[in-house]
């Protein structure tokens, strides 16, 4: 479904404008099935985009303008008295910081706060980062909360940072990228508690609702927010009464871009096809596997999990407390490379605690039981040679 409806995207040729309102009226559909479902009000707002990394930038530019103290959507970072500051946890994906570079923040400006045993933001000691910058005349702005953090699938506490952030006054903002579609699932909408709270919301659907890519999005509560960011005027852009381009809320207004091609037709056919309720089964299904190739992993006597299981991501590798860290990384770095080379299955990596760590993310609906086995069992079979190999050389 979402090979044709690619096809018929690019076929169509239609922008999400003024000038052709039929694709931006498909996207309109969209954000309302989505608000919905995310727990959103119907009056809230959102924008398509090519995906989190830019669904994250939208959202944090809306949460700086909204929060500074000066107009600093026209004036510019400069006029603000005070330096912004934001705050999430060491976990947070990368875009988060290509964010604050772009909004003329600085990297230096994301306040990394430590994680938990279980890699979650620790509540704590964001309290006490916050008193501290508050003290040095900093200007606190937004907290993140991470639905889903990309190394390990841990999900903040959700609940909690919306009682900070509320308490503070603070944006919170919440990347789901692909953690929140844990809503769809009775199984899982527990474990994303609390990110109907958000202020500004991020996600793919190229991740866990098997979208061809590129296909992301970013839900706001405040409509009139999100406008003051991204409207610029234009009379060009000004819809009429009637005719193709009469739809009152264009996402020209919405977003960075002005030209944007007709992204939300794929997951619009999607849904209206499967419907979400498939889609909660399959998340339900992904996680039961993942919890499977965790138990894998967990009885093998030479691969060790790393992380505990939350959402659908394994975090895993080679372990011997007799062997050198430093030399364990490279038996782990050889492992993956061999595993990824056969073509038996394509996990990525990561550094966890400093360790370089073998990560397997499941999020694909054609995933099946014996798979993991066979993944497992090669992982086992490559450790012995490589290990078998290593001592031949000494």
């Amino acid at each position: 479904m979402g090979m044709m409806a690619a096809l018929l995207g690019a076929g169509s040729n239609s922008v999400p404008a003024n000038f052709n309102d039929g694709a931006a009226r498909v996207e309109a559909q969209l954000l309302t099935w989505m608000k919905s479902v995310m727990g959103f009000p119907e009056q809230g707002s959102g924008i398509v985009t090519s995906g989190g990394s830019v669904a994250n930038i939208v959202a944090l530019t809306v949460a700086r303008d909204a929060m500074a103290r000066s107009d600093i959507a026209n004036d510019g970072v400069g006029a603000e008295p005070e330096r912004l500051v934001l705050y999430a946890s060491s976990e947070v994906h990368s875009s988060v910081f290509k964010a604050a570079k772009i909004l003329g923040l600085g990297r230096a400006a994301v306040r990394l706060v430590p994680v938990d045993g279980d890699f979650r933001i620790r509540i704590p000691e964001l309290r006490e980062h916050i008193a501290r910058d508050l003290v040095a005349g900093f200007r606190p702005f937004a907290v993140i909360g991470t639905a889903g953090t990309i190394n390990t699938g841990a999900v903040d506490d959700l609940t909690a940072l919306a009682d900070l952030a509320e308490s503070y006054g603070l944006w919170f903002h919440v990347d789901g990228a692909f953690g929140a579609m844990a809503v769809l699932s009775p199984e899982s909408r527990h474990l994303v508690e609390g990110m109907s709270r958000a202020d500004s919301l991020a996600f793919d659907f190229h991740k866990w609702m098997y979208v061809n890519y590129e296909a992301g999005c970013v839900l706001f509560q405040d409509a009139e927010a999100h406008r003051r960011s991204f409207s610029v005027g234009g009379d060009y852009l000004v819809p009429l009464e009637r005719g193709t381009g009469s739809l009152a809320d264009m996402a020209t207004g919405r977003g960075p871009q002005l030209s944007r091609g007709f992204k939300a037709l794929k997951p619009w056919m999607t849904i209206r096809e499967h419907g979400f309720d498939k889609f909660g089964r399959l998340v339900a299904q992904n996680m039961r596997q993942t919890r499977y190739l965790a138990s894998l992993i967990d009885a093998s006597s030479v691969l060790q999990r790393v992380a505990p299981v939350e959402l659908n991501v394994v975090a895993f590798r080679y372990e011997d407390s007799e062997t050198d860290a430093a030399v364990a990384d490279g038996i782990n770095r050889e492992l993956l490379m061999r595993v990824q080379e056969r073509g038996v299955a394509i996990p990525s990596s990561t550094l966890l605690d400093g360790r370089f760590t073998l990560r397997a993310c499941i999020c694909n609906h054609r995933s099946r039981q014996s798979d993991f086995d066979e993944f497992v069992a090669e992982a086992e079979l490559t450790v012995a040679e490589i290990l078998s190999e290593s001592a031949a050389e000494r």
